[in-house]
């Protein structure tokens, strides 16, 4: 299938592998910048003569079936928009999926027109650090999911931390209903330009049915990313960057006491597991969207988005926490990469 990618910044060249791996054939590439040009062609990534001027000579020339969204956040709405109506039948397009929800909105309702199947790059359902965790939690021997608190450093709510609210989506079988986010008073400088913004801080999450989920991503932590999953019988530990997993829940004869006894006799598994990766995953990505059914859809996508937005609102607040449902800012713009 002809396959198009637009970006071509390290994780757009990631996506090249990616696509391939996937069973795309990658036959043309476009990025306003020299420089990420010349490092893709020079890393052997793409043929220069693969790579065009401008977006429209690409479709005109090639007529792309598949694209890959993988410019800067600002661009994604266009970008997405403009291949569906130009008739490219798969995308996928880069996190977070926009910079407002009314591009969110513009490119579901595009696609949609169109019949166009569009992806988000949230990859957490095809990555063993997830679905491992996923089903010991949801097992008679840990008793079910309460609890999701990631203790990491300073990788960005935007470019990092909304991933997690995908990832509790996807662990819960829940959304998020509503956020509290205490924003550091530092903006987080982004590589990509100093246009570009983001936030660093602590985040309160919970779903309908109170469950949670805990991101303390402070400005002055600096490395490591360990997540804890809190059931009724256990805990799940999981060192995501080492890729170790630490997994101890209550013996089986203590299971049904109260939750004030926790220190009750338990088993302990320590287990190797793969450790956070980016190429296979998103083909893995890939392979659902062109298979269809369950995969992280422009539904979904929308969705952290929107959860996002809510932290910026809270952020504004003093950290009061901020409702999903209504009242969020529809037009306006944040300054995601």
């Amino acid at each position: 299938m002809k396959t198009c990618v637009i970006g071509l910044g390290r994780m757009g060249r990631r996506h090249l592998e990616a696509a391939r791996r996937a069973g795309l054939t990658v036959v043309g590439a476009y990025d306003p910048l020299p420089a990420s040009v010349d490092a893709a062609v020079a890393e052997g990534a793409i043929p220069r003569e693969a790579v065009f001027p401008t977006f429209e000579t690409m479709m005109a020339a090639v007529r792309p079936e598949a694209m890959v969204v993988s410019s800067t956040a600002p661009s994604h709405a266009d970008y997405v928009c403009n291949a569906a109506a130009g008739g490219v039948r798969f995308i996928l397009c880069e996190k977070p999926m926009a910079v407002s929800l009314a591009d969110c909105d513009r490119m579901v309702d595009v696609c949609g027109r169109y019949g166009v199947r569009l992806g988000v790059n949230h990859q957490m359902q095809y990555m063993e650090q997830y679905t491992i965790v996923k089903e010991m939690a949801e097992s008679t021997a840990f008793g079910g999911l309460r609890s999701i608190t990631v203790a990491a450093a300073n990788f960005g709510l935007a470019m990092n931390g909304v991933h997690y609210f995908e990832m509790f989506r996807f662990m819960t079988g829940e959304e998020i209903t509503s956020v509290a986010f205490q924003a550091d008073a530092a903006i987080v400088p982004n590589p990509r330009g100093k246009e570009y913004e983001d936030r660093s801080g602590q985040l309160f999450a919970r779903s309908a049915t109170g469950r949670r989920l805990i991101l303390e991503i402070g400005g002055d932590l600096g490395h490591g990313i360990q997540v804890v999953y809190g059931c009724r019988h256990g805990q799940i530990i999981v060192d995501e960057l080492a890729g170790k997993l630490r997994a101890i829940c209550r013996q089986e004869e203590f299971r049904d006491l109260p939750t004030t006894r926790y220190g009750m006799p338990a088993t302990e598994e320590l287990r190797q597991i793969a450790p956070a990766d980016v190429i296979e995953p998103t083909a893995d990505v890939w392979r659902g969207v062109l298979a269809g059914g369950d995969f992280p859809d422009g539904i979904r996508g929308r969705h952290a988005v929107r959860a996002l937005v809510a932290a910026q609102v809270s952020a504004t607040r003093d950290g009061a926490p901020v409702s999903l449902a209504g009242g969020l800012p529809i037009d306006t713009k944040f300054p995601w990469a």
